[in-house]
């Protein structure tokens, strides 16, 4: 399942490579955030501004994601954070990483800056560095639209107007729900003019041994839906996670100045407008509301 390819653009050059990731990195650092990391620490020098073109900025995939492994189907985004001036990485769910590995790609890593606005379109084995002037100014939700009415039914992670214009703590968004929201990565993605990452594949996944994974994957299943946390998660969704945080004080809020708001955000008010709970790829959980409401707007 760790057969897939890097994939290094250097957008200061115009120029893609394509290689394999040593077994032996594998073995030592799975996939996600620990390749992510080695990569960046072999890959930065020390001291460099986060908005230099020497950052660079890597989406990474596990070795279960896009499989039928529960909830694994997610990436991790990493750089220097311009928030912190230190390592950055999200994790993120929605339906990218298992498209981006249906391309035949685990990891990009993106280093240097376009000279203008760009994006990449990655599909089977291939990556192109293409114009993305059409596209700049449109907020997350927009740009994926767009993207999706030119180039068909691809998966895409953006950056908006904040990533744009280097608001430090500017989110990478997938679909409408998703976002890789902490440390500002969509603020690296602006800084190098790198508007959106639109993947569509169709290599799947090769298993080794698929009736054992699938052996594996049913006592998984039982175990996670076990949990009375799943039940709830998979009832009123994300907010219970914002109540709790927030109950033991690890909301950061007024530019972390505080740790906490004085009221916390009740995830029973939501019920009353959830048409139905929906899920990431591979996700068993369902902690995403599809909401509906009636009457007129604002």
């Amino acid at each position: 399942m760790l057969n897939k390819k890097l994939g290094i653009i250097d957008l200061s050059k115009k120029k893609v490579s394509v290689k394999q990731t040593p077994d032996s990195l594998k073995k030592l650092f799975l996939g996600g955030r620990g390749l992510n990391s080695y990569y960046l620490y072999k890959m930065i020098k020390p001291g460099i501004d986060p908005f230099s073109p020497d950052n660079v900025l890597i989406f990474g995939t596990g070795f279960l994601t896009g499989t039928l492994v529960p909830n694994s189907s997610r990436f991790n985004v990493s750089a220097k954070s311009p928030e912190t001036g230190i390592l950055g990485d999200s994790n993120c769910g929605g339906y990218f990483a298992a498209e981006l590995r249906y391309t035949g790609f685990d990891r990009l890593i993106i280093k240097g800056k376009s000279k203008k606005p760009c994006y990449l379109y990655i599909t089977d084995n291939n990556i192109e560095i293409k114009d993305a002037n059409d596209y700049w100014g449109m907020d997350t939700t927009d740009v994926q639209q767009n993207l999706r009415k030119d180039l068909g039914q691809v998966e895409t992670a953006c950056c908006g107007v904040a990533g744009e214009n280097r608001v430090r703590f500017a989110c990478v968004r997938t679909g409408v729900k998703n976002a890789a929201g902490r440390c500002g990565l969509g603020t690296v993605m602006g800084s190098k003019n790198l508007k959106a990452i639109a993947a569509r594949g169709t290599q799947g996944i090769k298993v080794a041994h698929p009736e054992e994974m699938l052996e594996t994957v049913e006592q998984l299943k039982e175990y996670i839906m076990n949990s009375k946390i799943t039940s709830i998660l998979g009832t009123v969704g994300t907010p219970l996670l914002y109540e709790v945080s927030n109950t033991l004080g690890a909301i950061r809020t007024k530019n972390s100045q505080l740790n906490a708001w004085s009221d916390s955000l009740n995830a029973e008010v939501i019920e009353t407008f959830v048409d139905k709970m929906i899920g990431c790829s591979s996700c068993i959980v369902h902690c995403r509301h599809r909401n509906k409401l009636g009457g007129e707007g604002p």
